[in-house]
């Protein structure tokens, strides 16, 4: 009798824990709850050992590198500096500036590995409403939050992985520091997953 206690109090834990995490994952995913997400990890610019090409690297998450360089201000006006992401070969890859560190509301660049890197307005986290959230030049709205962000590409090789980069500017004093990061588990542009997505606010020089 003992044993078959312990083995259905063990069951209903072992439920109990499941539905939580479950619960969890919807609500950062469908929900938007603040309140399940870790908050934006204050960086500074630390050595880019992997990258001779940046200054400044750090990791997000486990599986993406970023890296950018020290900003430079020409004419007293305008302020400039270029990025990088590096994820596993195959899958898309998202960096982003965000209002608050959170996904809602952003403007993120987002590669497809073996298609293009665009800019995509983040207003929902609905799948099809990010899809078709794409802006350019003639559609781009005037976010307080975001620089401009240009020249995007993106590549993917087994050696280097999935790459994305941008140059970055603004001519509104310093280039804005609330930085969202992403990639999926494909190169089909879907829910990222509870583990693949970090944020931070950046200490750029």
């Amino acid at each position: 009798l003992l044993e078959t206690l312990l083995m259905m109090l063990t069951t209903n834990m072992f439920v109990v824990v499941l539905m939580m995490m479950m619960a969890m994952t919807a609500m950062g995913h469908e929900g938007g709850a603040h309140a399940m997400l870790t908050p934006p990890q204050e960086v500074a610019c630390s050595d880019a050992s992997s990258s001779s090409d940046f200054d400044c690297s750090f990791k997000p998450f486990s599986t993406m590198e970023f890296f950018w360089n020290k900003p430079t201000t020409t004419d007293n006006v305008t302020t400039t500096t270029s990025v990088m992401a590096k994820v596993p070969n195959g899958v898309w890859a998202a960096v982003g500036f965000s209002e608050s560190g959170f996904m809602i509301p952003a403007l993120a660049a987002v590669g497809i590995p073996g298609g293009d890197a665009q800019l995509h307005l983040m207003t929902s986290k609905s799948t099809p409403e990010i899809v078709a959230g794409v802006v350019n030049d003639t559609s781009m709205p005037n976010l307080p939050y975001a620089p401009n962000m240009t020249d995007l590409a993106v590549t993917t090789s087994e050696t280097e992985g999935t790459v994305l980069t941008f140059n970055v500017s603004t001519t509104s004093g310093e280039i804005p520091n609330k930085v969202i990061f992403a990639h999926g588990s494909g190169s089909d542009l879907m829910y990222h997953g509870f583990f693949n997505k970090g944020s931070a606010t950046l200490k750029w020089g």
